[in-house]
């Protein structure tokens, strides 16, 4: 009775924070909303979209419509053909969760820095050659993957991340000085690395 109950406050309490016009959800709240695969179908009722799953569509760009979606939580865009990250994504400014791994993408857009709500950022298997220095004004951010990129340079501002908890950099050619210093600059977090390379923070 009591966990029934307890669903059911839980369930008025989503209720009443759409209907009040809340965007930002929290991280239970957003695992309860639907999730559109079909871009057709979630501008239908763009402001009602909390979780957007557009993963092998074949996209080259990211669809413009998608900055309309105002209260958009989670982006997901895996498996595309994604070359570029538009400005126009600080728009998304309740985005919490942001995924396009295993694309074409070369470098973070400047604008991502305006995220300050996201908490996950996976831009695995890209073709990304630098971390920005402004890194750490994603100042949520607890899990960076970036695994599988042809990353050159790591920032000090990696360490500025206060609750990063998770940073994944497997199978990226990164030297035996850089691993010791991102493992010694960030002791509580778990570092996910190949072994090291004989190269200079990625090149050959």
């Amino acid at each position: 009775m009591k966990r029934t109950l307890h669903i059911v406050i839980f369930c008025c309490s989503v209720l009443s924070a759409l209907m009040g016009n809340a965007q930002l959800l929290s991280p239970a709240a957003l695992d309860t909303m639907p999730i559109f695969r079909n871009l057709e179908e979630a501008m239908k009722s763009p402001d009602q979209v909390y979780r957007l799953d557009l993963s092998k569509h074949k996209l080259s760009v990211i669809p413009v419509e998608i900055w309309s979606m105002k209260n958009l939580n989670e982006l997901i865009l895996d498996k595309n053909r994604i070359t570029f990250i538009s400005d126009q994504i600080q728009n998304l400014k309740y985005l919490q969760i942001f995924s396009a791994q295993h694309n074409e993408i070369e470098k973070l857009p400047a604008n991502l820095k305006q995220l300050k709500n996201l908490r996950e950022l996976d831009l695995a298997d890209n073709l990304i050659s630098s971390i920005p220095d402004d890194i750490d004004e994603l100042s949520l951010l607890e899990v960076l993957a970036l695994w599988d990129n042809p990353i050159e340079y790591y920032p000090e501002s990696l360490s500025d991340l206060p609750h990063l908890k998770v940073l994944d950099l497997l199978h990226n050619q990164i030297s035996t000085d850089t691993q010791q210093r991102l493992k010694s600059n960030l002791p509580e977090v778990k570092v996910i690395m190949s072994p090291p390379c004989s190269c200079q923070d990625g090149n050959d």
